[in-house]
């Protein structure tokens, strides 16, 4: 028996922590909770979430790059510390190529949409732009926060659409959207997930979305290169399990076979669509190919805004 199929048999030998990268009540920390029970009942040991913010995700994310590579520690994260951070911190407290190996994408697919005040007069993109445009004095944003994707995609809008507005960096998506409602912001860029029930609900009107097709939540909504601005596209956003690096083959590709199978049930789809994401049946390697594509991306995007963490 090789010590790949031995690691295999043994574990997990004890209690597995999934160190989620930011606070309670986030779309990673939701799936997280459900992901942890599922796989309780697969391994016979406990699957505890800890949560561990700060720094955009590199607290936690960094306390698992240097955790012991036997599969006890495993991350549970969206994008951006992984693909995002890079190009945005001078000094990163970990390599995300190096440090981490990707188990199993959890959910892939989630995009951000164009919205407005459902009091805006802009019944379209371009009557936005043409607002901008009018009067910059009084042109505004709110993002997730400084650096979020939202704040970049926004900044892009701004660059390929020629017009200026203010940014009012938010703490988290959900603060973003209150924001937003009190109706004193031109513009926002939240979750699909989030806007679509809002949009429904008559609180807000979507105008576009930065993707490469329309949203499944919001098949209305044409993408911007419908309207005629295809320059204006983002990455969509996933959520991954990752282990540091060098954790055995055989414990990451019973996790990643394991994850995906529970990824694939009706409860955990049916978190899966409330976060406009969809199942993923991508294998260790290739997520580590699509941390590179996306890391290259996110650089390339970034660097010529000028955008730095605070």
């Amino acid at each position: 028996m090789t010590l790949q199929a031995v690691h295999a048999q043994t574990y997990p030998s004890k209690t597995v922590t999934l160190v989620v990268a930011s606070a309670p009540g986030g779309p990673s920390d939701i799936l997280a909770r459900l992901l942890g029970e599922r796989l309780r009942e697969r391994y016979g040991q406990p699957f505890v979430v800890e949560n561990r913010g700060g720094a955009g995700g590199n607290v936690g994310t960094a306390s698992v790059a240097r955790a012991a590579a036997d599969g006890h520690t495993l991350l549970v994260t969206v994008d951006a510390p992984i693909v995002v951070n890079p190009a945005l911190y001078e000094k990163m407290p970990y390599d995300p190529i190096k440090d981490l190996q990707g188990v199993a994408m959890i959910g892939d697919g989630g995009d951000v949409v164009l919205a407005v005040a459902a009091s805006s007069p802009a019944k379209s993109t371009q009557e936005l732009i043409d607002l901008m445009r009018k009067d910059p004095s009084q042109a505004n944003y709110v993002s997730s926060g400084n650096g979020f994707p939202s704040h970049i995609i926004s900044e892009v809008f701004k660059r390929e659409a020629k017009f200026d507005a203010v940014h009012i960096p938010a703490k988290g998506a959900g603060a973003a959207m209150q924001e937003f409602l009190s109706g004193r912001m031109s513009f926002n860029f939240p979750p699909v997930s989030l806007a679509a029930p809002m949009a429904r609900s008559g609180k807000i009107r979507l105008l576009a979305i930065p993707a490469s097709k329309r949203n499944g939540l919001i098949p209305e909504v044409p993408t911007f290169a419908e309207i005629g601005l295809p320059s204006i596209t983002v990455a969509s956003y996933w959520i991954t399990t990752f282990a540091p690096r060098g954790t055995p083959k055989a414990i990451v590709d019973s996790l990643n076979a394991e994850i995906r199978r529970i990824a694939k049930t009706a409860d955990y789809k049916t978190l899966l669509e409330r976060q406009g994401l969809t199942p993923s049946e991508l294998t260790p390697d290739e997520i580590d190919a699509r941390v590179k594509k996306d890391l290259a991306y996110w650089q390339s995007t970034i660097k010529p805004l000028g955008i730095r963490a605070d």
